[in-house]
């Protein structure tokens, strides 16, 4: 049957690692929908972090955000599925991540805060091409610690790059303890989310949503976080560059995404090879 929806995660997937979307990306997803098949975005990021990517794919009407916490239609803006933490849940969490050396990333309502003074070492949890992201898209607090004590608002996740791996293994061991669904996005990192969603399930709402069964749909990424997702699609594709892992449940493996490896995937689905 053929593919009607492909699913796609963006860092280390869809984009390079300088950020771009590749033209032979852009041209594909043009062919894609021309022929029927609907691009859907699935990531990690909230939606702000996207702005330039969906300028360069005008295509993308739906997307899946923050790890599955929530999807929805770009053009109306209407929620079709939203699987928060509670405000209590999200102070649990952040006392824990505070116990070790990370930058915490807390995501309410389309939004992420980072803490004013961590952005000072930016550069000890994360890479320093993705600073201009922060700048452009996160709002920065003077106490984070005060805006978390008074949240009360649902919140879609935190995620936490860490400064090294033996801390980001300490806080894994400490938080598996809890009952949330903790993963990773493909750095030294770690995400932690309401227990009853993830990429897949928000995923397989989405489609549910919008007539198409899992056989019809594609599922492209790269890191442990797309697992999911790629567990609900009738074909799972791996990107050559992603983690070993995720390459052994994939039916298919990819090129690179510095070589474009979402264009060649939507290639098959166009003309019906997959």
């Amino acid at each position: 049957m053929a593919i009607r929806l492909v699913a796609v995660d963006v860092d280390g997937t869809l984009v390079t690692a300088d950020q771009r979307v590749l033209p032979r990306v852009q041209a594909a997803a043009q062919r894609a929908l021309e022929h029927g098949i609907q691009l859907v975005l699935c990531t990690g990021r909230a939606p702000g972090e996207c702005w330039y990517i969906l300028d360069a794919l005008p295509q993308i009407r739906y997307a899946v955000t923050q790890t599955g916490a929530i999807a929805q239609d770009l053009k109306t803006g209407e929620t079709l599925y939203h699987c928060p933490l509670s405000p209590d849940d999200a102070r649990l969490i952040y006392s824990h991540v505070r116990r070790y050396d990370g930058l915490v990333n807390f995501f309410s309502g389309g939004i992420v805060y980072n803490a004013k003074q961590q952005m000072a070492q930016f550069e000890r949890y994360y890479p320093a091409d993705f600073r201009w992201l922060f700048e452009r898209s996160h709002e920065f607090v003077d106490d984070l610690d005060a805006m978390v004590a008074g949240w009360n608002r649902p919140v879609e996740k935190l995620y936490v790059p860490f400064s090294s791996r033996e801390e980001c293994e300490k806080a894994m061991d400490d938080l598996t303890q809890l009952p949330y669904f903790v993963t990773g996005a493909g750095y030294v990192d770690l995400e932690v989310m309401n227990p009853n969603t993830s990429k897949g399930i928000a995923l397989g709402a989405l489609c549910k949503k919008l007539g198409v069964p899992p056989k019809q749909v594609m599922a492209i990424g790269d890191s442990g976080n797309d697992a999911a997702m790629l567990d609900f699609a009738g074909v799972g594709v791996a990107m050559g560059n992603g983690e070993e892992a995720l390459k052994q449940k994939a039916d298919l493996i990819a090129p690179t995404n510095e070589d474009g490896g979402v264009a060649d995937m939507l290639e098959l689905a166009i003309k019906g090879e997959i």
